[in-house]
């Protein structure tokens, strides 16, 4: 596979080191003004164009740190766009570069976070997957932790609020995944069913934005059936036919596909009859409290009904009672993950108590 660098997932957003010309873009005049007079107030020297505010030779940090703190809403921060020219560009060239003033912010909030992206501190907890008819353990979900320089693990919801906050979702989304091939295989998984979670809207073009997962998938010698990637957000897709490229590209280099929370919402049962993926994750809303539940129970035995009938793998996630896992079992569902069997780890467990099964 000849490796073509991904445009926007190379580098990741940083501050200039020297002072350079700042250019902050609004269509909203008011709002040019608005700044105009924040900066006027803060002793800063810019010159006032159309639409336009150029601060010469200025520290972007600091004047990033300074409009930051300043009485501007959320929605205006969104709205003006910033920017920095290197020697020899002119204005029109750093409008492809150009971030809103509401990212540099978040820039400036998340410098940990962006840390442990450059440093690669990323680290992989293994959920078990169990086949409850053979009373083993089937695969595991790769969830992926931050790791702090002392050690101290950050949560996922941490690292991918950063991402939004820092439009880095893309690059965390491939180190995640990245992250995950290579411990997996260092964990010795490779005759276990692994799945990797990815965001589908965050890959603009499956062959730039996944060729270095492939990469190292092959690279360490992974049988791809081995390997499922796993939609995670399947309620936000809009754009099947994007999600599809991206499934196809997967299926077309021998990996298996998941959709994950599926039951629950038009979008998540659209994609489900459109993109026929080879698992399938019931979500925890249909889990919770099936055996006590009639409608829920008809629900998923009407899904687990029809998708079996194609072939399609059944997994039901997030069970936490063992009435749910009998209940699932009799409707024949044999692929279970949750709290019951074990919490994510970041050793793989392989050897479970099934012994309640007989009770």
């Amino acid at each position: 596979m000849n490796e073509k660098p991904c445009p926007r997932c190379e580098v990741l957003p940083k501050f200039p080191g020297e002072k350079v010309d700042v250019v902050i873009f609004s269509s909203i005049d008011f709002l040019i003004q608005k700044v105009a007079k924040l900066l006027s107030e803060s002793n800063f020297s810019y010159n006032l164009l159309q639409g336009q505010i150029l601060i010469p030779e200025v520290n972007m940090e600091e004047l990033i740190s300074t409009l930051a703190n300043q009485p501007l809403s959320e929605a205006e921060k969104e709205d003006l766009k910033v920017g920095f020219l290197t020697k020899g560009e002119n204005l029109l060239s750093v409008i492809p570069r150009l971030k809103p003033l509401s990212v540099y912010s978040a820039i400036l909030r998340y410098t940990e976070y962006l840390e442990i992206l450059e440093t690669n501190r990323l680290t992989v907890y293994f959920h078990p997957i169990v086949n409850l008819e053979r009373k083993e353990v089937y695969g595991f979900e790769c969830l992926i932790r931050g790791v702090k320089k002392n050690g101290e693990i950050l949560s996922p919801y941490y690292l991918f609020e950063a991402a939004r906050a820092t439009d880095t979702l893309f690059y965390l989304d491939r180190s995640c995944r990245e992250v995950a091939v290579k411990t997996a295989a260092v964990k010795g998984l490779k005759k276990h069913k692994v799945f990797i979670n990815f965001i589908p809207t965050v890959i603009y073009d499956p062959i730039f934005c996944l060729q270095s997962t492939i990469k190292w998938a092959f690279q360490l010698e992974w049988n791809p059936e081995n390997l499922v990637f796993e939609v995670v957000e399947t309620e936000k897709v809009k754009d099947f036919e994007h999600l599809n490229k991206i499934l196809e590209y997967y299926r077309e280099n021998g990996f298996k596909t998941a959709l994950d929370d599926v039951g629950t919402g038009f979008s998540s049962l659209e994609a489900l009859i459109r993109l026929q993926p080879d698992f399938v994750k019931i979500s925890r809303e249909l889990i919770e409290g099936i055996d006590q539940t009639p409608i829920k129970l008809d629900l998923v035995k009407a899904l687990v009904q029809a998708l079996s009938s194609h072939g399609i793998e059944i997994i039901a996630e997030g069970i936490e009672r063992r009435e749910e896992a009998k209940t699932l079992y009799k409707l024949g569902v044999r692929l279970m993950q949750g709290f019951l069997f074990a919490k994510p780890y970041p050793e793989p467990i392989f050897q479970l108590d099934f012994s309640w099964l007989n009770e």
